[in-house]
């Protein structure tokens, strides 16, 4: 008389079987993979770098010092401008629509042409002409602002001629620093494009893996593959012990591999392996949801469209400054994808990120509970 079997022992059993169908399933072998390389590829085509400056162009190159001066540093090292100086109007002009090249013409949108005797004439208190050459794709308030750097300039050039500092000619003093900013400053510390879309990758990857559950909890619901299990001596916890493993797995080992070719883990490994553990347990969670809905393939890839697409909206609002809306915040993948940038993206530690964490965590425990109650139900049912 054999033993009796271990728990274990049927889950691992129920789990092994799941990954032989899934890897049976052409379509799932292709899209899996298909969509890890995808990602990784994505990563490393985006720009690296940020550009915190504006390069503008100046006639003459000698108006760079005044300029400057007015912010109390030095000629081209401008907080948000970079000053490149020209000898001709006409050269400035083609540089800014295009037509030259070289390293000064290079990223170069904005012009402002002095004219040589400007500085001498505003401290006469004469009026002077200034010309700006923009190009199109200059945004309408950045224009606004340069027309309000000249009419400055030239308010601190008759300030200095008559003895006074520029920072006393004007009707309103700003404290030191010139801006008082609240929440994270990140002048001069942005984050590149693709560390801000590495969550929103990551999470892809989660949702595609959920898709794949999600179909293959549907197939073995539809042909009563999991009810067939129940005249075994597995449980209807084992079969969903089973599936959730499955699913967490599958998504884990795709993120780990995607976190190890972009190099996420770098500082904070054990943090972020806490994330993608999380994340892989909730796309799971709701990888059984989706699958225990459908009856069929069409059923299932329509429920998931439903469900999982709009779990990526969080991801997408943390490209853009500002907080997400309420709603937004509320969505089950918030907390993930804001601990994500901000351990990956921000390097930021575990005192930071433990709010999103809890609240990532609370948000898979309440969803593995919903998918073990549906999924229970249908694998019970005759």
């Amino acid at each position: 008389m054999s033993g009796r079997v271990s728990r274990a022992a049927i889950i691992r059993a129920i789990a092994l079987k799941d990954l032989s169908s899934f890897a049976r399933d052409r379509l799932w072998w292709w899209i899996t993979p298909g969509t890890l390389a995808l990602a990784i590829v994505g990563y490393h085509a985006l720009p690296a770098s940020v550009v915190e400056s504006v390069r503008v162009g100046l006639v003459p190159p000698e108006m760079a010092e005044p300029l400057a001066a007015l912010e109390g540093r030095e000629a081209s090292q401008g907080r948000g401008f970079e000053l490149v100086g020209f000898e001709d109007e006409a050269e400035l002009a083609a540089a800014v629509s295009g037509e030259l090249g070289g390293e000064a013409a290079r990223g170069l949108r904005l012009g402002i042409a002095f004219p040589r005797d400007f500085a001498e004439s505003v401290r006469a208190g004469e009026r002077g002409r200034v010309s700006v050459y923009l190009s199109g794709a200059v945004p309408t308030e950045l224009r606004g602002a340069l027309a309000s750097a000249i009419r400055e300039l030239a308010w601190g050039l008759q300030a200095t001629a008559g003895g006074t500092s520029p920072a006393e000619a004007f009707p309103v003093r700003l404290p030191d620093p010139r801006t008082i900013v609240l929440g994270e400053d990140r002048a001069g510390a942005q984050v590149p494009l693709r560390e801000k879309l590495r969550p929103l990758l990551a999470l892809m990857i989660l949702l595609v893996e959920s898709m794949a559950l999600s179909g293959l909890v549907a197939v073995e619901i539809e042909r009563r593959t999991a009810m067939a299990l129940m005249v075994t001596p597995a449980r209807s916890g084992d079969v969903l012990a089973a599936k959730g493993l499955v699913g967490a797995l599958l998504g884990l080992v795709q993120v780990a591999l995607f976190l190890l070719a972009t190099r996420g883990f770098e500082g904070r490994w054990l943090l972020v392996s806490l994330l993608v553990l999380v994340g892989a347990s909730m796309m799971s969670a709701v990888g059984m949801i989706v699958g225990s809905l459908g009856k069929d393939f069409m059923i299932t890839l329509y429920a998931g469209m439903a469900l999982i697409i709009p779990l990526m909206i969080p991801a997408i609002a943390l490209l853009f400054p500002g907080s997400p809306s309420l709603w937004v915040q509320a969505l089950p993948t918030f907390g993930l994808a804001e601990g994500f940038l901000g351990a990956v993206g921000y390097g930021r530690g575990w005192g930071e990120v433990a709010p999103q964490v809890g609240l990532a965590l609370a948000w898979t425990v309440g969803l593995a509970g919903a998918a073990v109650w549906i999924l229970d139900r249908r694998v019970s049912s005759p």
